[in-house]
């Protein structure tokens, strides 16, 4: 597999849990996996490229943690989601976004649709061992991109000072 590449880099978002004291580790994804990363296996610092899929990623993660009815006004303050601001380099990263760079990875142009983690795991297992920086996807919950950045990569991105918000403040339609 020859995968395209793609440049990104600039201001990046990561959901995150408001007692998480370091939002940039990747300790969690590499325990579980996730789309791009294997459990057990790899860590991979997952980022939204927009506020809107940062949004739809909280809400998501809202309804799977808390079940499909849930929603944010069913949480107690404590536990609803920052936003951590970050900084990333540019880079070349592999492109899972254009029809081109998914054909490369031997994915579906419907791509992120009847795709699943397992299909997105093994094309990762062979880009991380391949040294490569981590992957640029179309986002599975939102009209964007997410990025995930390998953890032998990790010093591609790097938390605003200052950038981390509170949910009443990042929030879609309560700022």
């Amino acid at each position: 597999m020859k995968p395209a590449r793609i440049t990104r880099g600039g201001t990046y978002y990561r959901v995150c849990r408001a007692d998480w004291k370091n939002p940039a580790l990747s300790a969690y994804s590499k325990r579980a996996g996730a789309r791009w990363n294997p459990p057990g296996e790899s860590g991979a610092l997952y980022l939204n490229a927009s506020i809107a899929v940062a949004a739809a990623n909280a809400k998501r993660s809202v309804q799977q943690e808390f079940g499909g009815f849930a929603t944010f006004a069913d949480l107690r303050r404590d536990r609803l989601p920052d936003l951590q601001s970050f900084t990333v380099q540019n880079h070349r990263f592999v492109d899972a976004i254009s029809a081109t760079g998914l054909a490369a990875l031997g994915l579906s142009v419907a791509y992120p649709v009847d795709c699943d983690h397992r299909r997105c795991q093994a094309v990762a297992r062979g880009l991380y061992a391949a040294g490569e920086a981590g992957v640029a996807a179309l986002s599975a919950v939102a009209i964007g991109e997410e990025l995930a950045i390998f953890d032998s990569h990790k010093r591609l991105a790097r938390r605003k000072r200052g950038g981390r918000t509170r949910f009443a403040q990042w929030y879609p339609g309560l700022v």
